[in-house]
């Protein structure tokens, strides 16, 4: 008996049962998503990083931190606005012909206010790096005020056999 190869190909697939298709993960299934003992969405510490170096805030919101990412974009928005406003200030003072004293303290200015948004850009990424690293740590420690200082405590589970 002659057999073409396409149809002895579809006579086994409609004899066995098909499972291939079942043991194959499903497309739609949504992917899983690390989280730590709080809940929050675990980062790697490297990714946290150029985020937060990129657009500072951004690692800090990625990791649960909305209050620390807010005050980081308040901080980029005072600084590049202030930065913005001097670099205009400094045309204007250019377009006038004012004295150099005023320019050079005026540019000087410009750059205090650059150099202080670089910052800002290094803080929130280092920020988001060590963050990112101390996601794991439990939630258990407590700082609190003792008469003669700060005192620390740390609930660690301990099993014995």
């Amino acid at each position: 008996m002659l057999v073409r190869p396409d149809t002895a190909a579809a006579a086994d697939t409609a004899a066995a049962p098909d499972t291939a298709r079942a043991a194959a993960p499903s497309d739609t299934a949504p992917p899983a998503t690390a989280t730590d003992s709080l809940g929050r969405p675990i980062s790697k510490p490297a990714a946290a990083l150029w985020r937060s170096l990129l657009i500072p805030g951004w690692g800090q919101v990625r990791l649960g931190r909305k209050l620390t990412a807010g005050l980081f974009v308040l901080t980029e928005g005072l600084t590049l606005g202030m930065a913005l406003k001097a670099n205009s200030e400094l045309r204007y003072l250019r377009r006038t012909g004012a004295d150099s004293v005023a320019i050079n303290d005026k540019s000087q200015a410009r750059e205090d206010w650059l150099v202080l948004l670089a910052v800002n850009h290094l803080l929130a990424g280092l920020e988001a790096f060590i963050s990112a690293n101390l996601s794991d740590f439990p939630p258990e420690l407590k700082l609190e005020r003792v008469p003669h200082g700060l005192g620390a405590s740390v609930k660690l589970p301990v099993r014995l056999p």
